[in-house]
């Protein structure tokens, strides 16, 4: 009896072969057929999961955002103060700071590389940033976007300072001499809790996993 394959379960373990390997090598250094050797499977294999590899880097920036997001907003602090609330993302982004890492390397090597991309590779990681930018703001319950919008900057900032030199100390030592900063500019700006305002399309997706 044929052995039966879950296929969405396959694309998802394949993409994540794709973040490590393109995080690696980058992207705009590799061939269909060398992503395939890579990840030790035919290339007939990678073409019926992903027909170009414009589109394989589309379905992966959008299952990383996507997952990122659910992950994140399914252990935020349902009932806590706001600075509780940071504190408990940026335990998330320690927890998870070296796929961040990743992404950044993926980044940069885009805008290094932006014309070996396709056309449609800048609107895929904007996508991505507003995803981001959302899943900031309903974590932390504020209502002010260019406030959430500057977190991400001081995280970004963070990652790669991290990226390029050593260091001894926790991300969330590091990231200490902006707690207070953020907070205090984040006074003001406080609303109650709101939904996840992504897409509805987003909204399903998120839903059904």
């Amino acid at each position: 009896m044929p052995k039966l394959v879950d296929h969405a379960s396959y694309r998802k373990q394949l993409l994540a072969q794709c973040l490590d390997l393109f995080a690696e090598r980058g992207y705009s250094a590799l061939t269909m057929r060398q992503i395939s050797e890579a990840l030790d499977v035919s290339t007939g294999t990678l073409y019926h999961y992903f027909p170009t590899k414009e589109a394989l880097f589309q379905q992966l920036a959008e299952e990383i955002t996507q997952q990122t997001v659910f992950e994140a907003l399914a252990q935020a602090p349902s009932d806590s103060s706001f600075e509780d609330r940071l504190m408990s993302l940026l335990h998330f982004l320690e927890e998870h700071e070296e796929a961040f890492q990743k992404q950044f390397l993926i980044t940069s090597d885009y805008f290094q590389h932006r014309d070996l991309y396709g056309e449609n590779a800048r609107a895929i990681l904007r996508a991505g940033v507003e995803r981001y930018d959302q899943c900031i703001q309903s974590y932390l319950r504020v209502r002010d976007a260019h406030l959430c919008t500057l977190l991400r900057y001081l995280i970004n900032g963070l990652v790669m300072r991290r990226l390029v030199n050593d260091t001894n100390l926790s991300f969330i030592e590091e990231a200490r001499p902006f707690l207070e900063i953020f907070v205090q500019a984040a006074g003001n700006t406080m609303g109650e809790t709101e939904e996840y305002a992504g897409s509805p399309k987003e909204a399903e997706q998120l839903e059904e996993r």
